[in-house]
């Protein structure tokens, strides 16, 4: 098993997911991912032979990386301070 995420839709409604450790993308049809698959989202994937066997939702690491995403949006926003004057 690895572990991959949705990187965005093509054109063509195919999805393409990228797998870190393979460093390789792979192209799935839109309509072969789990409900409620959306960009972002991370998968538990079945390779064999350079193919996506099976695709399952990730549930515990997209919402850690959408709670870091979130996290990182916070303290952007805390910092009001700017180093340029306005006019």
């Amino acid at each position: 098993m690895y572990s991959g995420y949705l990187d965005r839709f093509t054109d063509t409604n195919d999805a393409l997911i990228l797998v870190d450790a393979l460093q390789q993308q792979f192209r799935v049809s839109a309509t072969s991912l789990p409900a409620d698959s959306r960009v972002g989202t991370w998968f538990l994937i079945d390779i064999q032979e350079n193919e996506v066997i099976t695709l399952q939702i990730d549930m515990d690491k997209t919402q850690a990386a959408a709670q870091e995403v979130e996290e990182r949006m916070q303290r952007l926003k805390s910092k009001k301070t700017s180093r340029f004057k306005r006019s």
